[in-house]
């Protein structure tokens, strides 16, 4: 009998560690949106993702000095598409609105929040400064967590340039309990930077169904161990 309850206790053991949904990648390329300049910080709210600028000053070197603790938010998000009509790839990008001391698009960064935990991020953050590779150009990315914690960052320096010089840095950032992803680039020239593609993926949820399979069976077990016991006293 005690074999058949260790049995029993191993199997609901392997439901509970299987019974998670894996969430598919989702992509945000910013081409749904027709025309340049036009807000964006609350388009993609039921995707679970809102978008707001930043302070990204600029020239700097290295990875970017992100603060240990969740960035102010200085104002929202807009896209741009000038300059890119002639551009291989779909033309519209995601820049950081003008905001107080900064009367400029695209001179900020941008935090990407989440209204759920995700386990990966990745963009692409495009220089639109059209200088060919002459300057550093390089993207941060740092993560936080639901608190407002930082949990890790990533440097980027892979410059893939473009003949039409709006040179790609590609970057991606993975980890668990990632709330937040603020989005940095270091300039040792000119800044107005961008970004396009931005993926990721949500942490795994428990699988309802399965969760209330897990919650009876250790209510039966529980019930049937108790009442085994009982048995064996008399």
């Amino acid at each position: 009998m005690k074999k058949s309850l260790i049995t029993t206790t191993f199997c609901l053991t392997l439901i509970t560690f299987s019974s998670f949904i894996k969430a598919a990648p989702v992509l945000i390329d910013f081409d749904d949106v027709i025309g340049s300049r036009v807000d964006i910080t609350s388009r993609y709210a039921e995707l679970g993702v809102t978008l707001n600028a930043i302070d990204n000053p600029f020239p700097l070197s290295g990875a970017f000095p992100a603060p240990a603790t969740l960035p102010a938010i200085l104002g929202g998000v807009s896209t741009w598409t000038e300059g890119f009509a002639s551009a291989l790839s779909p033309p519209q990008v995601a820049v950081s609105s003008p905001f107080s001391g900064e009367p400029d698009y695209g001179d900020g960064g941008i935090l990407i929040s989440f209204a759920f935990d995700v386990n990966s991020v990745s963009l692409v953050g495009v220089d639109n400064g059209t200088n060919f590779g002459t300057d550093d150009e390089s993207v941060t990315l740092t993560a936080y967590d639901a608190a407002g914690n930082q949990i890790g960052q990533v440097y980027s320096t892979t410059n893939l340039p473009s003949a039409l010089g709006y040179d790609q840095t590609p970057a991606s950032i993975a980890m668990d309990g990632i709330r937040y992803v603020a989005f940095n680039y270091t300039d040792s020239n000119f800044g107005f930077y961008s970004i396009d593609n931005l993926e990721f993926v949500a942490a795994p949820i428990p699988e309802p169904n399965r969760v209330f399979l897990l919650g009876a069976g250790l209510i039966a077990l529980f019930g049937f161990r108790r009442k085994f016991g009982q048995v064996s006293a008399q």
